[in-house]
């Protein structure tokens, strides 16, 4: 599974139906390349449900463990990603609502909904039962996520009013009670700038000085910004996006791997040949013809 992903790093969202403008998934980690979805962004409003073991997620540079049973929402216009360094696979509910949904007028607008997905407070919260208010949010998840998917008859206007409720409840818990805090960050601005320029000249040759010019900061600190928020070097996080992308090329017949290798940016068909096997367990050609999707 992979997510389709814009030039400037967010998420084209293709929603349930071209009438209501959310989606509704149930989905495993196992599904994405390397346990791990691409890093990305929205506008809309994300909520992700637990129903089997447990993934890590990365929220604007801090890190969330999520076990069975917890969730957690991610704000709008948040760099994100979920992924799982276990062996064990992870069942979870996705739920994305755009906030135009909530729209009524600019009183509404001003008074509410912008403050809230401004908030620095709220960039990410995570719900678990043990927690009155954030039991509560899960229930209200995962009804909506049942009305949505099921989508019987009059289900577009029980959602919204679902998703009204869940949101003030967010609100009341959150902005009510802690105060409306905007903050811009240089660094996860820098974060979008960088991964933006890999997934869009990954089929080139790259530098780190490319990398790094992209963010606008010096290499050492584009290498301390990706170790902070990936995990990893620049020039891995390229690697394995370029291993990604020369995955999602095998389906095409039309293609041999020394094509594919040179359209995802190595110039050796042997180096990416050995990599290959070494992060997959398998050659190239091996993988192509035992090719599997859920």
């Amino acid at each position: 599974m992979q997510l389709n992903v814009a030039e400037n790093l967010s998420e084209i969202v293709e929603y349930d139906t071209p009438y209501l403008p959310i989606r509704t998934r149930q989905s495993r980690i196992s599904y994405f390349y390397n346990r791990s979805a691409s890093c990305h962004w929205h506008h809309d409003l994300e909520f992700i449900l637990i129903l089997e073991g447990s993934m890590d997620y990365f929220v604007d540079g801090e890190y969330y463990l999520l076990q069975q049973g917890e969730g957690i929402f991610v704000n709008s216009n948040r760099l994100h990603y979920g992924f799982s360094n276990q062996d064990e696979d992870c069942s979870f509910l996705v739920l994305l609502l755009n906030p135009s949904l909530l729209v009524r007028n600019t009183h509404i607008e001003n008074k509410y909904i912008k403050p809230f997905l401004q908030d620095s407070n709220s960039d990410a919260i995570v719900f678990t039962e043990q927690v009155a208010w954030q039991s509560e949010a899960l229930r209200l998840i995962r009804r909506l996520y049942e009305t949505c998917h099921h989508q019987e008859e009059g289900y577009e206007m029980l959602a919204i009013t679902q998703f009204e409720l869940l949101f003030l409840h967010l609100y009341t818990n959150t902005v009510v009670k802690h105060g409306f805090q905007e903050a811009y960050s240089k660094d996860i601005a820098a974060m979008k700038k960088m991964i933006a320029y890999i997934q869009m000249h990954y089929a080139e040759s790259i530098s780190l000085q490319d990398i790094s010019t992209a963010g606008a900061v010096c290499r050492s600190k584009c290498c301390r910004l990706f170790k902070h928020s990936l995990k990893k070097s620049p020039i891995a996080y390229l690697t394995d996006y370029r291993l990604q992308k020369s995955i999602e090329l095998m389906t095409n017949n039309s293609l041999n791997i020394t094509d594919i290798s040179a359209a995802c940016g190595f110039n050796s068909s042997n180096y990416f040949a050995e990599l290959f096997k070494k992060i997959m367990g398998v050659s190239p050609t091996e993988y192509r013809k035992t090719m599997a999707y859920p």
